[in-house]
């Protein structure tokens, strides 16, 4: 795990939501409402998770530990096996002590060597004490000769143009830096390729990173063109939003009760007009469209004021119907809103902020402490209210209302 963080975060990705949603799921078994809501929200997860896990395993690799530096053989100030060093096309009469030709770069080196061809490519090679030398002396290099439009990466080097208009590839093991020229990008290209570094000093060379899933390397390769990258996203954002949107409304939909006959839409609008003749908190009202109606709470009648004030409610909720006979579809917007209380005895004020969508599921509880007198003419620190609100207390009535007419309750967003 330490060598693979990634994989860390793919796997509390994982069980994170998996506990919460858990939680979640076993507090709404409790109220009695349907886990549809948790496989929705589990649904929109998945395109976050699953391409995300996958491709930290395809990256994740074993393990290397970091090898002893190796050393490249020296004789009287000389790297010995030049001919394999600085390769063919380079004659010993042509290498040279490169650490008067570069000061402030090669002051540190234990060995600085510098080999040129007849057609001007050359080749530096410099080793150091320390892995630290190393790296100051390639930041000195890169800033001594103005490298620009750099590529590349740590591990297999780097390619640059210098001021003066040649190219150069850059090579920084643990304790030796190689530097290839040419006067185009395929020179310095060919007189590295000439070295050979893997196969003749493979000691100096830092070991393979082999990766934890072979099997799963075909897929790095497959998507590593933008085109596949850019239309893989593309394919999952529309999944996402396609999801998103059915998904919830499937989730919350609650289909019609089983052996019951359909109502008619006048059948079903005498139904649930009827829970106006009934002491409760909410009232049914037509709307602005002739298949339309409104479940309001009743804020402005007396009686449920006053129980407003006694439970400190702050909140309400409206719901919107909107009927649709041809398919006996009973579609549902919720419309959430927050009052206050005026300065009156028994006067509510209004005041809606409007939140409007899909409640899926809510359920509130909330105790206010505080110090009260006690008999002893001390304080105790007690509750000093609660206040509850289950959503499912106003729509249940009117959702068996509706499946059970033989019509389909579906929440939507719109």
């Amino acid at each position: 795990m330490q060598a693979n963080p990634g994989l860390v975060v793919a796997l509390l990705l994982c069980v994170g939501p998996a506990l919460v949603l858990s939680f979640i799921a076993f507090m709404i078994r409790r109220a009695g409402a349907s886990l549809r809501p948790i496989l929705f929200i589990g649904g929109l997860f998945l395109p976050i998770v699953i391409p995300f896990g996958i491709g930290q395993l395809v990256l994740a690799r074993f393990p290397v530990p970091d090898p002893p530096p190796e050393v490249l053989a020296v004789r009287h100030g000389q790297f010995l096996q030049r001919e394999l060093l600085f390769g063919p096309g380079i004659s010993p009469d042509l290498i040279r002590n490169a650490k008067g030709d570069l000061p402030g770069i090669l002051n540190e080196a234990e060995v600085a060597e510098v080999g040129m061809t007849i057609s001007g490519e050359t080749v530096l090679i410099a080793q150091f004490l320390s892995d630290a030398d190393t790296t100051r002396a390639a930041s000195a290099y890169h800033r001594g000769f103005g490298l620009a439009n750099t590529s590349g990466d740590e591990k297999n080097g780097w390619r640059a143009t210098r001021m003066q208009g040649d190219y150069i590839e850059m090579l920084r093991t643990r304790r030796q830096l190689f530097v290839w020229s040419g006067l185009s990008k395929e020179a310095a290209a060919a007189r590295r390729a000439a070295s050979n570094l893997q196969t003749n000093f493979s000691a100096i060379m830092a070991a393979p990173v082999l990766p934890l899933f072979p099997s799963l390397q075909p897929l790095a390769s497959f998507f590593a063109p933008p085109l596949v990258k850019i239309s893989g996203t593309l394919l999952l954002i529309a999944g996402y939003c396609l999801w998103f949107f059915k998904g919830s409304t499937w989730s919350s939909s609650i289909q019609a009760a089983a052996g019951v006959p359909i109502a008619s839409k006048d059948e079903l609008v005498s139904r649930i007009s009827a829970f106006n003749n009934h002491d409760l908190p909410f009232v049914i009202s037509e709307g602005d469209s002739p298949d339309e109606f409104i479940a309001d709470w009743r804020y402005a009648d007396q009686k449920w004021i006053d129980f407003a004030q006694a439970h400190r409610m702050k909140k309400t909720f409206r719901i919107r119907l909107s009927l649709d006979e041809a398919k006996h579809v009973v579609r549902a917007t919720d419309w959430t809103a927050e009052f206050d209380w005026a300065a009156g005895q028994s006067k509510l004020s209004i005041q809606w902020k409007i939140a409007r969508g899909l409640v899926l599921f809510q359920r509130e509880q909330q105790t206010v402490w505080g110090l009260r007198p006690n008999q002893t003419e001390g304080l105790d620190f007690a509750p000093g209210y609660t206040y509850r609100f289950d959503l499912n207390e106003m729509k249940a009535p009117i959702i068996a209302a509706i499946t059970r007419s033989g019509w389909t309750w579906r929440p939507t967003v719109w």
